[in-house]
Order: C-alpha cells, then sequence, then structure tokens
C-alpha cells in the first residue's frame, strides 16, 4: 500500500486554513462545487464534471478544530483508498498543512493523476485562495 502526501506551507492563520478545509465556503473556494455541514458522521458532497453531474461523497470521520480534519470516501472514485487526513500546525510563516490519502494499491496511472491534481489543488489553489483570495477551483483547475 502507498500514499498521496504533501506539505505546503501558507502565509495564513491555522484558523484561517481550518476554514478552508472545514467549510462549504472555503472547500468551494479551492477545490469544487460542494454541499457539507462539516461534522463527524455527515456527509460533504462535493461536484464535477461541466455540470456538476459527477458527485463524490465525502464521509467526515473527525474535525479538530484548527488542527485536523479526515474523511472517507463512501461515494465516488476513491472509495477503494483509505481515509484523506489534513493536519495543520503553526509555522513561522503562518500555517503548514500536510495532506495524506493512504491505502492506495498500487502507483498506478489513476495514482499519478490524483497525485498531480492534490499537489496542485493544496500548493497553487488553496495557497493562492488563502493568500491572495483567489483560488482555481474546479473546473478552472487545469486538466492534468
Amino acid at each position: 500500500m502507498t500514499s498521496i502526501k504533501h506539505r505546503v506551507i501558507m502565509e495564513t492563520t491555522p484558523n484561517k486554513l481550518f476554514d478552508a478545509i472545514s467549510t462549504e465556503q472555503g472547500l468551494s473556494a479551492w477545490w469544487t462545487k460542494t454541499t457539507t455541514t462539516g461534522k463527524p458522521g455527515s456527509v460533504a458532497n462535493f461536484y464535477f464534471g461541466p455540470n456538476g453531474e459527477h458527485v463524490v461523497e465525502m464521509t467526515i470521520v473527525e474535525v479538530f478544530a484548527d488542527s485536523r480534519v479526515v474523511w472517507k470516501c463512501t461515494g465516488g472514485p476513491w472509495v477503494m483508498t483509505d481515509q484523506f487526513i489534513f493536519t495543520i500546525e503553526a509555522d513561522p510563516r503562518g500555517a503548514a498543512l500536510t495532506f495524506e490519502n493512504s491505502g492506495w494499491a498500487a502507483q498506478d496511472n489513476f495514482y499519478a493523476h490524483c497525485n498531480a491534481k492534490w499537489g496542485f489543488l493544496l500548493a497553487v489553489s488553496l495557497k493562492k485562495y488563502l493568500e491572495t483570495g483567489q483560488g482555481q477551483p474546479h473546473p478552472m483547475d487545469p486538466d492534468i
């Protein structure tokens, strides 16, 4: 088993970073349109495709204010993986985000695509959203 893992430093506060990965407004500003309550046990729906016709369901497993958010894909292309873990830490430059999606069976083409896409979304779109107010969420993200 292997994991996708990224660490990004952002000029923001841990609280603002937490809001960006745990609220409907925040997630929609850098990843894709979503509906979520943000509470453990609830399901967040993320919409992809030209008209939002592809829905990914993530069950929210854990939420610890300003420090950690954990999802499990329960509907969509990542059901075969384990959890999506977002860990936030204070950093002298602002806040650090470590992201991990574990449980990949192989480093195949789909893994490589998802790894590249998460790298863009976290290191470019989320970082730009928090530092400038303007992210690059789907459908404005590159077709990698």
